[in-house]
């Protein structure tokens, strides 16, 4: 018996260690209290939820692999990059409490969104404290771009042609839905907003790329496709950039037109323009599927 109490005890030590690369500590002290309090059915319980857990991820792989060649016309809804964000990133790794308390209190201290993505990783981290001050940020971020959105539209209903105000309007709208912290009714409300105010802006300045990218990603977005086609065209007619093409074998390839998508395909590799990696990237993915 206790030979039997003895080995159903290292059994469930080292169940507790099944899966370290993938599975945090709660999950696996779970699966060790599971085996420990439940012999040999514990044990076939913890096996099944390992393999369930593997099939998801297998799954999701899969799922990204379909979806490349539309992943490959897809960046960001905002598309400015920020060098501070990789250092913080890298302290969420490190175990020391006191560093990662620390970065996230400089991070309460700024009022960008761009660090949501990285808050959102440390809301799931094993310290508490951490997590804490990771839902602290996340929330007063959230409640000072509800008060800029609600002060921008009470002044657009005022004043829906200066050019000014749109501007701000729009880049206040942008930073709040690229952070995906928007319900759902009130992200399928603004969105329509957001484009309005594009339109708006491309109409006094047909040659702004920028406007050209963010309208065409938002219509996409609200599944706008012919809307979106029009604006890919003019966007090429008027700037003729790396951008301007990609965004158009983009609608192409959503429309099925083949015959259209290799007219865009060989003009842009004709063009002088100066390809950056991911231009390269995605010629190269047709090229071989060629």
């Amino acid at each position: 018996m206790v030979i039997y109490m003895l080995g159903h005890l290292v059994l469930s030590c080292l169940i507790f260690f099944i899966g370290a690369n993938r599975i945090n500590k709660q999950e696996r002290f779970c699966n060790f209290i599971i085996s420990l309090f439940f012999p040999i059915g514990g044990y076939i319980l913890v096996l099944l939820l390992y393999i369930s857990r593997k099939r998801r991820t297998k799954d999701i792989d899969n799922k990204v692999d379909i979806e490349d060649a539309l992943i490959l016309f897809t960046e960001r809804f905002d598309r400015q990059k920020d060098t501070n964000i990789v250092p913080i990133e890298e302290t969420l790794v490190i175990n020391d409490k006191k560093v990662k308390r620390q970065q996230l209190i400089e991070v309460l201290k700024k009022e960008s969104s761009k660090y949501i993505d990285m808050l959102k990783v440390a809301l799931r981290d094993e310290d508490v404290e951490t997590s804490h001050y990771a839902a602290a940020a996340i929330v007063e971020i959230k409640g000072k771009l509800d008060l800029k959105l609600q002060a921008f539209s009470v002044e657009y209903e005022k004043n829906k042609l200066d050019i000014g105000l749109l501007k701000e309007y729009a880049d206040v709208l942008q930073e709040y839905l690229s952070s995906d912290l928007m319900d759902k009714f009130a992200r399928k409300k603004y969105i329509f907003t957001y484009i309005e105010l594009l339109e708006k802006l491309l109409s006094h300045d047909r040659e702004n790329a920028d406007y050209y990218d963010r309208l065409i990603n938002a219509l996409y977005e609200t599944g706008k496709i012919d809307e979106m086609g029009k604006y890919c065209k003019t966007y090429l007619e008027n700037c003729r950039d790396e951008n301007s093409y990609l965004l158009n074998l983009k609608y192409y390839y959503l429309k099925k037109d083949k015959k259209a998508f290799d007219v865009i395909f060989n003009n842009l590799l004709k063009s002088p323009i100066k390809l950056s990696n991911r231009g390269i990237n995605i010629i190269r993915f047709w090229l071989d599927g060629a």
